[in-house]
C-alpha cells in the first residue's frame, strides 16, 4: 500500500513539474470591485510546480489573458504578472502552465531620456511622468520632484512628444490632441515625491544622478534612482527611490530608501502648491484648488488648474494625490505643499502618488476623490491570492 501511495505522489509531482498548470484563487476581501487589478505570483512557486518559463496565464474559462515575467533587475526572474477582475466579498480561479504567450499591446513604457537632460520618462495607458536628470541643473536649477504628464489616449505617446518637440518644433506644453505637459515642478517635490521633513522644514534633494531601468512589459514599467549625499541636520543620507507603474492604474507604486536616516524621523511625501501663485480672489472661490487632507484614511489629494503655454489654450485641471496602506500620523499644508507625513522605517517608505487629468476621465474633482479614496482601501486591503 505505501508502494502504490509513494507512485501516486511520484506520478503527481511529475505531472506538475512536468508543466500542467497552477491554479490562483484570486479573492477580494472587500466590498469593492476590483477591475484589472495587478497580481503577483513568485517565480519559484512557478517554476517549482510548472517549470521553466514561457508560461501562459489564462481564466477560468481557458481563455489567455495578458502576463508579464518580471525580473526587477535580477537576472532571473522574480514574478509573474497578470491582471484580476474580481467582484466584491468574491473569489476568481486563474490558471498558469508552461506555452508560449501570444504578444500583447504593451500598455506601459520607461527609458531614460538623454536628448532632453537626461529626463526619466515613464507612461502607461492612463498617465505619464518624468522626472530630472542632474543634466538639467545648470539650465533650471535643481529639482527632484515628480512631474506629471496628464494624457488622454491609452496609446504610448512620451516617445512621440518629444520627438515632435525636438524635430517638428511641437510643444508638449500644448494639447495637440493627446496629452500635455501642463503641470510645474520646480524647486519642490511636484506630483509626490518623498523629503525628510525635520524641525518643520522638507530638505530637498537634488536631481537624479543614476538610473537602472528594472522592467518594460505589458503589465509594469519600473526603475530605480539614485541620488547623491543629502546632509539633513547636520546628517549625510543618500537617497535611492524605486518606481513601478501598472497598466490601467493612475498611480506609481514608490519605495523611498534614505540611508543613515534614523528610523521613526519624520519623512513627508509632497504635492505642491500652485495655490500661492494665484490671484487672491481666485484662492478664496475656486474649490479645484483646496487641499484634501484624510490622514486616518491614508491620503492627501489636490486639483489645480493645468498651466497654459499660451492664453488661449485650457488645459483643464490637473488632479494629484498621495496615498499610504496605512492610516498617516498627520497631513497638513506647510512649506507650499500638500504634505502627507510619516516616520520613516527600516529598509525605505512604500506609499503612493499619482495624478489625473480634467479631460479624460475625471470631470470634477469629487470624481477624482472618489478613484483616490476607493484605491486607497484597495492598497490598505490587497487581494488575497493562493496558489495550488
Amino acid at each position: 500500500m505505501k508502494k502504490i501511495l509513494l507512485s501516486f505522489l511520484t506520478l503527481t509531482l511529475l505531472a506538475s513539474c512536468n508543466g500542467r498548470q497552477v491554479k490562483i484563487t484570486v479573492t477580494n476581501p472587500t466590498g469593492i470591485a476590483r477591475l484589472n487589478e495587478t497580481v503577483e505570483i513568485p517565480y519559484d512557486a512557478l517554476r517549482q510546480s510548472v517549470g521553466e518559463p514561457p508560461y501562459v496565464a489564462t481564466d477560468g474559462e481557458g481563455n489567455e489573458i495578458p502576463s508579464q515575467l518580471i525580473y526587477e533587475g535580477m537576472a532571473t526572474p522574480q514574478k509573474l504578472l497578470f491582471q484580476a477582475t474580481v467582484q466584491p466579498d468574491t473569489s476568481v480561479v486563474y490558471y498558469v502552465s508552461k506555452g508560449t504567450p501570444a504578444e500583447y499591446v504593451n500598455n506601459t513604457h520607461g527609458r531614460f531620456a538623454p536628448e532632453r537632460y537626461d529626463d526619466y520618462i515613464w507612461e502607461n495607458d492612463r498617465i505619464a511622468f518624468r522626472i530630472y536628470g542632474a543634466a538639467l541643473i545648470e539650465k533650471d536649477g535643481p529639482s527632484n520632484g515628480i512631474d506629471a504628464i496628464v494624457k488622454r489616449t491609452s496609446a504610448m505617446v512620451l516617445d512621440k512628444m518629444y520627438h515632435d518637440y525636438f524635430e517638428k518644433k511641437l510643444s508638449y506644453h500644448v494639447d495637440h490632441g493627446e496629452g500635455v505637459d501642463c503641470y510645474n515642478v520646480k524647486r519642490s517635490l511636484g506630483a509626490g515625491a518623498m523629503a525628510p521633513y525635520v524641525d518643520g522644514a522638507l530638505w530637498l534633494g537634488q536631481n537624479y544622478i543614476a538610473y537602472k531601468t528594472l522592467d518594460n512589459g505589458p503589465i509594469r514599467t519600473s526603475f530605480s534612482l539614485t541620488y547623491d549625499t543629502l546632509v539633513v541636520n547636520g546628517l549625510p543620507t543618500l537617497e535611492t527611490r524605486l518606481f513601478s507603474l501598472d497598466a490601467g492604474s493612475q498611480f506609481n507604486k514608490i519605495t523611498t530608501v534614505f540611508e543613515n536616516y534614523p528610523d521613526g524621523w519624520p519623512v513627508a511625501a509632497g504635492i505642491v502648491l500652485k495655490k500661492d501663485g494665484l490671484p487672491a480672489e481666485a484662492q478664496n472661490v475656486d474649490p479645484n484648488h483646496e487641499p484634501v487632507l484624510a490622514p486616518e484614511k491614508g491620503y492627501v489629494a489636490y486639483s489645480e488648474q493645468g498651466d497654459k503655454a499660451k492664453p488661449q489654450y485650457d488645459n483643464g485641471i490637473v488632479y494629484t494625490a498621495a496615498v499610504f496602506p496605512f492610516p498617516l500620523p498627520e497631513a497638513k499644508v506647510a512649506e507650499r505643499h500638500v504634505l502627507a507625513i510619516t516616520g520613516y522605517t527600516p529598509g525605505g517608505v512604500t506609499y503612493y502618488a499619482g495624478a489625473g487629468w480634467s479631460k479624460w476621465g475625471f470631470d470634477t474633482p469629487e470624481s477624482w476623490h472618489n478613484y483616490v479614496n476607493i484605491f486607497a482601501q484597495k492598497v490598505q486591503h490587497p487581494l488575497l491570492v493562493k496558489i495550488e
